[in-house]
This record gives C-alpha cells, sequence and structure tokens, in this order.
C-alpha cells in the first residue's frame, strides 16, 4: 500500500496529533493511520452539534473505541453558531472556523490538529476549506496526495467498516440558502431520513422546502422507491416526521443540489 506508506511518512513528521474526527471514510483512514504513525499518541476530537446526526455521534464513538483512541466530545449548541440560524451560501466558512478554533483551544500542548480534506475537495464546492488554510489546521490525506478511491480502497484493505460508507453531510445542507432555520427544523429532517434508511434505503437526502420533502435516492434505489407499495410506506414516514407533501426527485441523489 505505497499510498497508505506515504501517508504513515507524512504523519510521522507532525509529532502528536489530533484528529478532527466525524466518523466518515476519510476521518476514520486518518485517525487509523495517525494511531499508527504515534504510536497511540494521538486524540479524536469530536463536536456533538445540532447539525449533526445521533447516529453518526453513535457511530463515531464506536469506531473510535475500536482503533483504540481516546475520544474527546465537544459539545456545540445552536446559540453556539451565529449566522447559521439564516443558512447563508458561504455557511460551511463560519461552521467550520468556528468548529475547529473551538477545536484548537482544546488541544493538549504539542498536539497539532488535523482534518481529512482530500485532493478531490480541491475540485469541488468546499467553502469551509478556506478556514483550514486560515487556521493553520493540517490536511494529511490531501498532503499525501489521496484522493477519496485511494482512502476507500486503503480503508478496505485495514478492515475499517467505513470503507463503502456512503458520504454524509450535515442537516443544514438539506434547506435552501437564506433560509430561518431552528432546531426542530433539524430534527424533522434527521427524524425523517433515518426512518428511510429504516425501509432499506442506503442513500437518500431529504431536501426541506417548508414542510415539503423532495427526496433525492441514489440511482439503483430510485426505482425501488417508485415501486407503489413502497412509495405508500415513503409517505408514511415523511408524513410522521412533520412534511405533509412529499416529492420524489426523479433527477436522483447530487451532491450539494441545495447550493
Amino acid at each position: 500500500m505505497e499510498p497508505y506508506q506515504r501517508l504513515i511518512t507524512q504523519l510521522q513528521q507532525l509529532g502528536s496529533l489530533a484528529v478532527a474526527f466525524s466518523g466518515g471514510v476519510d476521518s476514520t483512514l486518518l485517525l487509523r493511520a495517525a494511531h499508527q504513525a504515534t504510536g497511540g499518541q494521538v486524540l479524536a476530537i469530536t463536536v456533538d452539534g445540532p447539525m449533526q446526526f445521533r447516529s453518526e455521534l453513535a457511530e463515531a464513538r464506536k469506531l473510535a473505541a475500536r482503533i483504540g483512541v481516546q475520544q474527546l466530545e465537544l459539545p456545540i449548541g445552536w446559540h453556539d453558531l451565529p449566522g447559521l440560524a439564516t443558512n447563508p451560501p458561504d455557511r460551511c466558512y463560519h461552521c467550520k472556523r468556528f468548529i475547529l478554533t473551538r477545536c484548537q483551544k482544546e488541544l493538549p500542548l504539542g498536539y497539532q490538529l488535523c482534518e481529512g480534506s482530500t485532493i478531490d475537495d480541491l475540485q469541488a464546492h468546499r467553502p469551509g476549506r478556506r478556514a483550514v488554510v486560515e487556521l493553520g489546521v493540517r490536511s494529511p490525506l490531501l498532503e499525501a496526495g489521496l484522493g477519496k478511491a485511494d482512502i476507500r480502497s486503503i480503508s478496505r484493505q485495514l478492515a475499517l467498516p467505513t470503507w463503502d460508507k456512503p458520504a454524509q453531510s450535515c442537516l443544514l445542507t438539506r434547506f435552501p440558502h437564506d433560509t430561518l432555520l431552528a432546531v426542530a427544523d433539524l430534527q424533522r429532517v434527521e427524524t425523517c431520513e433515518e426512518a428511510l434508511h429504516g425501509l432499506g434505503f442506503s442513500m437518500v437526502r431529504v431536501r426541506s422546502l417548508g414542510t415539503t420533502a423532495r427526496l433525492e435516492f441514489i440511482g439503483e434505489e430510485l426505482a425501488a422507491a417508485q415501486l407503489p407499495a413502497m412509495t405508500k410506506k415513503i409517505v408514511n414516514v415523511c408524513n410522521v416526521a412533520g412534511f405533509s407533501v412529499v416529492l420524489i426527485d426523479q433527477a436522483g441523489y447530487r451532491s450539494g443540489s441545495m447550493d
């Protein structure tokens, strides 16, 4: 695994490490590599905020324990995130800057904060990347030249359970920009998506337009969602979550479709 060895070498040059850890594909590989490269001198820092899925936080705890890394959880309230209540176009910048700044304040002396950006992120719409650069947070996966395909391949070889985990993003991405939001709005989307996963869908986005839910399914699951019996179940779980109108987007899942 030459790319993985390149990552290990990169990390060994940084000393003791703290990883901004979400439990996703990228940060899980980074945490695993950091644990190996530092001989265990690594800390996982996970933010617990209203824009995150409870299930993702639970998974992050399990993964940190599996890798054998101490985890620090930082609770963040909606009131701690000024400006995000209107979901501005540059929300990711302000959110990431606040979160990374908070993480840096909690670092043990001599520890370097790292996060999981990849080379693919340089080609995508990633407003939060600016905050990473401004704060001097290291991005070892990117610096080692690793892309998403590399990370999934390496994760599979290392038997990490996240190797085929679907992409996930924060709950704010389910809403149009410049929309006034409350915690209850985020929770409604979270409840709805979790219920849809319970119906067997591996990847789905509930785009919230007031009391209308526009659902995006990945290609191979879009057809299944439109079978009459399944559609009835989908509408029911969306209604229970608090949506009165349910639309299935014929274009399917599109990353950043609300941007």
